[in-house]
């Protein structure tokens, strides 16, 4: 594997350097300047707006023969804890303060990063966020002093190195250890491929011939595009905590997605013993702040499936993702995962749109394609989504590597059922 562009780090940071260097591709410093302006409110966000400015900072200091050849990376890190944000201390009684608000609690580091790059002559950015959670023990003030007359915090979100000598203060980690160090490696690499950044040995996707029968595709997200059980069984389980009910088995969680949150925690509750939905706006609160965080934990692309749309794209195919999730939670998702150029048209729940298995959904994407549902395949791997599909008038394709099974696919009737996301191409 190896980067098509030449790397630009947009950051002095000794530990993002060191970290970026463990995945074998050399690369350039060039450190950002620019007065760093907040206006978000939530970390996720603000990491994510201030690693954007960092990388367009950099960007602006290129050529414009630079800039065909690089990839200009751009990364800030926070700490929060009970919505607090704690950056860098920079002297030591803030450091000392800082860390007796750590003491004893989990906290959440939170990197935002951005590439700026050309393609084809065309400027592309994308920006995304990676959140762990690490839990501190509870610290003696000679413990914390001790720390911090080492000296070697004041320049470090939270006031502590994970990779110094506060590790031994860490009792839990839930989430990726490089993101805290200040780099999320494994998301820095994911976010290349999809965006075409990385180069692999081996044979390219096959090309196919579109027969002009199908059009375009919409596909459900969940146990269809990327495999999300992790994140839901995650957020679900973290609600039924809050209301002080056991967790509840992943395999279980295959059987209640599908129509959208409010239905899941229900079905979550009743499984639960609470038939009657006492708890309900207590664990359906707690699900949608856990959600907005954790909605990308875990999450994978199916094997084969970035493949097969980016073949589908090359070959005039137009697609889309309709979701029963809320609608800019869909869209994080989505370009998070596939970046904002590969979909035509993403769509989540918001108001006024009727839920699936409504084809209302449907019908919007198709009236701003100037489309006719005969034009259309409708891809999903549940039997709200053979509904869907089939009430939409669309060919309808039932997937076997999401959460269902063919059964009951073929009792939804499924007009096709697919083993492989490359099997998708044969079909239009």
């Amino acid at each position: 594997m190896k980067c098509t562009k030449n790397i630009v780090l947009a950051s002095g940071s000794p530990r993002r350097k060191e970290l970026l260097t463990q995945l074998g591709w050399e690369f350039e410093v060039i450190v950002s300047d620019c007065e760093e302006t907040v206006t978000e409110k939530r970390p996720s966000r603000i990491v994510s707006q201030l690693s954007s400015q960092k990388a367009e900072n950099v960007w602006e200091k290129l050529t414009d023969e630079q800039r065909q050849n690089c990839l200009v990376l751009g990364a800030d890190t926070i700490v929060a804890l009970d919505g607090l944000i704690l950056g860098k201390p920079h002297t030591k009684d803030r450091a000392v303060e800082m860390l007796q608000k750590l003491s004893g609690n989990a906290h959440q580091v939170f990197t935002g990063v951005t590439f700026v790059w050309m393609d084809h002559d065309k400027k592309k950015t994308s920006t995304f966020y990676e959140m762990t959670e690490v839990k501190v023990a509870s610290l003696s003030m000679a413990e914390i002093e001790d720390y911090v007359e080492k000296g070697d915090c004041l320049d470090k979100a939270g006031a502590y190195g994970i990779q110094n000598e506060f590790a031994p203060y860490v009792t839990e980690i839930c989430g990726d250890y490089n993101n805290v160090v200040g780099l999320p490696l494994a998301a820095v690499y994911a976010q290349m491929k999809r965006c075409g950044l990385i180069r692999m040995s081996g044979p390219a996707a096959p090309a196919v011939v579109a027969s002009g029968k199908i059009k375009g595709a919409i596909f459900d997200p969940d146990g269809t595009l990327a495999d999300t059980l992790e994140s839901i069984t995650y957020c679900g389980n973290y609600a039924m905590q809050a209301c002080r009910l056991p967790e509840i088995p992943k395999e279980k969680y295959r059987y209640f997605v599908g129509e959208g949150a409010d239905t899941l925690i229900k079905r979550c509750l009743i499984y639960s013993g609470d038939d009657e939905l006492k708890l309900f706006d207590k664990a359906y609160a707690r699900y949608r702040i856990i959600f907005q965080e954790k909605c990308m934990y875990n999450v994978t692309v199916y094997p084969g499936m970035m493949e097969t749309l980016q073949t589908m794209k090359a070959n005039g195919i137009r697609l889309a993702v309709l979701s029963n999730k809320p609608h800019e939670q869909t869209l994080d998702v989505i370009y998070s995962l596939f970046g904002k150029e590969l979909f035509d048209t993403v769509l989540g729940n918001r108001p006024g749109l009727a839920k699936k298995p409504s084809a209302q959904g449907v019908q919007e994407i198709l009236r701003g394609w100037d489309m006719d549902p005969k034009d259309i395949m409708y891809v999903g791997d549940t039997a709200t989504d053979m509904i869907t599909g089939n009430a939409a008038g669309a060919l309808t394709v039932g997937v076997l590597w999401g959460f269902r099974d063919r059964a009951e696919l073929e009792r939804h009737r499924a007009q096709e059922i697919v083993e492989r996301p490359e099997e998708l191409l044969g079909l239009i």
